[in-house]
């Protein structure tokens, strides 16, 4: 029976509060727990099955004053589980797909991205603040118990939370707002923080060319689990291009290792992302970040688009990619040449696809998620007509 840490109580919360914002004297006077709607983290989910601690958003309404004024806030407290327990859940799921992809995923189960999941959102929030993420009102790690918790607002009010199967309700409005913020950041971290990446939770899986070249074998473990597992989506042409590309990676991957790298959301899709509306204005929300990683920042936006374009909006690809250069160069003037810029778009399109969707299918395989064939299929339409690359 999983035992209940005492983070539900008044005065732990308070100390978490009080930890966060120093200054504002904070008293917790009473607390009312709701239900909030856990189906949308998936790692969460797929780990609370085995662990003993608790997991998942607890939905918190807090009566409190702030230096002596009274306010009641709904928040949520996210009970993050450790890396280790993302990694074991993964590898069983390696496991259940089959012998062949289960002895080369073993080798690489803590080299895909999930080892240090419970820290890495954490330092985002604690230090580096990003301005669209859900306001923080606390944070708290206990290594030592295995306790790795963020007390951040409640999101409700909002627009297009949890939409990843409502692709058709993302606007041009609500794509160019977060590709426009997005760009603020990806600039923002271009120039700044270039000591965080050598820290040992985000320098052991820097999508860098060794660590590329290391991963080839389980890409194609992985590509051929998709093949198959979904003749239907990955067709003997599209295995054919990929594999093509695993290939390859010490060609384009040479190329894509010399560029400048910020750090990227790495999880950036409807599951993870909804907008504040103020004043008729939206605002960009992103949260989830324990994925974030040092990469180009082409990445985030490939990803997005990936999901929020269905088949009728697959030609306004490109001009999304353009209406972003055109901001992030704006701000940093890195990106003036169009035709590089798509190219390395490309690229970092095929890492998506390659490790990103390999890994979203092998959890398909055993648990389906209905979202995936549509962002397949968009992935795919992301790379047809690129030549540049050697993929034909």
């Amino acid at each position: 029976m999983k035992q209940e840490f005492n983070c539900f109580e008044a005065k732990f919360i308070e100390q978490m509060m009080n930890n966060h914002q120093a200054d504002h004297n904070i008293v917790v006077i009473k607390i009312k727990p709701f239900e909030v709607d856990n189906s949308a983290s998936i790692l969460a989910v797929l780990a609370s099955v085995n662990s003993q601690n608790l997991i998942g958003h607890y939905g918190l309404e807090i009566d409190f004053t702030r230096n002596g004024l009274p306010e009641r806030k709904k928040l949520v407290m996210k009970i993050k589980p450790h890396g280790d327990d993302i990694v074991n859940m993964l590898n069983n799921l390696a496991t259940a797909c089959g012998l062949e992809l289960s002895a080369i995923y073993s080798q690489f189960k803590s080299e895909t991205g999930f080892q240090f999941t419970h820290l890495r959102e954490q330092e985002i929030y604690k230090n580096l603040k990003p301005v669209f993420t859900p306001e923080i009102y606390g944070l708290h790690t206990d290594e030592l118990e295995n306790n790795y918790l963020i007390l951040m607002e409640y999101l409700e009010d909002v627009e297009l939370l949890n939409s990843v199967i409502q692709p058709e309700k993302w606007t041009d409005k609500h794509i160019k707002t977060a590709l426009k913020q997005m760009a603020e950041w990806h600039f923002k971290m271009l120039k700044s923080n270039k000591q965080l990446s050598k820290s040992e939770i985000w320098k052991t899986d820097l999508p860098n060319l060794e660590y590329m070249t290391k991963l080839m074998p389980l890409w194609t473990a992985l590509l051929q689990n998709a093949t198959d597992k979904f003749p239907e989506l990955y067709t003997q042409e599209r295995c054919g291009k990929i594999q093509n590309a695993i290939n390859t990676i010490p060609i384009w991957g040479q190329e894509l290792n010399e560029l400048p790298k910020t750090l990227i959301h790495n999880d950036l899709n409807p599951r993870n992302t909804c907008f504040k509306v103020k004043n008729g204005d939206l605002k960009f929300c992103a949260y989830d970040w324990e994925l974030a990683t040092f990469q180009i920042p082409q990445y985030d936006v490939a990803e997005l688009l990936c999901f929020v374009l269905e088949e009728d909006r697959y030609n306004l690809r490109d001009e999304y990619v353009e209406f972003y250069r055109k901001e992030l160069n704006q701000l940093s003037g890195l990106y003036k040449n169009d035709v590089s810029f798509k190219q390395e778009f490309f690229w970092a399109s095929l890492n998506f696809g390659i490790h990103r969707l390999g890994m979203y299918l092998m959890a398909h395989s055993v648990s389906p998620y209905p979202f995936l064939p549509r962002v397949v299929n968009s992935f795919f339409d992301s790379i047809k007509n690129e030549k540049a690359i050697l993929l034909d």
